[in-house]
């Protein structure tokens, strides 16, 4: 299995967001069949707990939120839990791309070291979350347009040219762009933009401007977009909302508290993931190809225990 991550995990404290994050690799990357005795095993060899019987009931609780998770997505989960046992379904982790890509954004931040072997340049893995997110949202949200907004080497449009694109969409007039934003702003944290349209064209249609947070500085956005400047750079007929997308997973606490700060709908891992429910493969296979590229040397050098 995974090296037990120092973050999250530790004497007498573990926070059930990281433990299950930590099983959840060890199932996609390293183990096939993995036990709650094995996971006991590793808890006290490596003194976080002392007493087995903690470290059942640890396990329990991870098991509960585990189960909970593989009913969201359903015959897409890449793992099934039976009595004390958590199996991996597939062969390899390749055959879930979408899963096992954001599972590995979630361990960057709890394997900080194995992380920065990648370097400091997050553009394509952005861009990936991003598209991931946009072909997950066109599987759930029937009807809807996802466009995507955010800067990249690929799109590497100033704000003034993503507002004309917005607004060329939306069909709504736009603001004093320079009166609001500084001379070489970006995208100002908008990355896909959500909306509905009806037949007639006309505005005053659901619309989400959404942020798309695949790092572990995810908590300093979640502020953004910010609606002040949107709606003085668009004027809007009926004010849109907010979104934001995440890999990460959250307790029900976490997931309640994220979304009164997010003041909007929050997709975290599991939301993303359950466009399993709607279509199986959803994953474009242009997409899942550069996923498992872009994943590959990242899985083989996964800190694993005893190696």
């Amino acid at each position: 299995m995974l090296k037990i991550p120092i973050k999250g995990i530790t004497p007498h404290n573990v926070e059930l967001d990281v433990f299950c994050d930590w099983i959840e690799g060890s199932v996609l990357f390293v183990e096939k069949v993995l036990s709650t005795t094995d996971i006991v095993d590793a808890l006290c060899e490596d003194y976080i707990y002392t007493d087995q019987d903690k470290g059942f009931r640890v396990v329990a609780d991870a098991w509960t939120e585990l189960r909970r998770r593989q009913v969201w997505i359903g015959s897409g989960a890449p793992f099934s839990i039976t009595g004390r046992r958590i199996t991996r379904r597939s062969r390899s982790w390749e055959n879930t791309p979408a899963h096992s890509f954001c599972v590995l954004l979630a361990l960057a931040k709890w394997y900080s070291r194995w992380a920065k072997q990648f370097g400091s340049d997050y553009t394509e893995q952005g861009e990936l979350f991003e598209e991931l997110t946009k072909e997950s949202l066109e599987t759930q949200f029937s009807g809807w347009r996802i466009h995507l907004t955010g800067w990249s080497r690929t799109r590497a449009n100033m704000l003034a040219s993503i507002v004309a694109d917005v607004e060329t969409h939306l069909g709504e007039h736009k603001g004093d762009v320079g009166r609001w934003t500084k001379p070489r702003a970006k995208e100002a944290g908008l990355d896909l933009l959500c909306y509905r349209p009806f037949p007639d064209g006309r505005v005053g249609v659901p619309v989400y401007l959404m942020q798309c947070a695949s790092g572990g500085d995810w908590e300093g956005k979640l502020h953004t977009p910010n609606l002040k400047i949107w709606t003085k750079v668009i004027e809007f007929a009926a004010t849109p909302r907010k979104a934001f997308a995440t890999p990460f997973a959250f307790t029900d606490r976490d997931f309640i508290q994220n979304s009164n700060l997010v003041d909007g709908m929050l997709l975290d891992r599991y939301r993303l993931l359950s466009a399993a429910q709607h279509r199986k493969n959803w994953l474009s296979s242009q997409l899942r190809n550069r996923i498992v590229a872009w994943a590959t040397p990242r899985v083989t050098e996964l800190p694993r225990r005893n190696g």
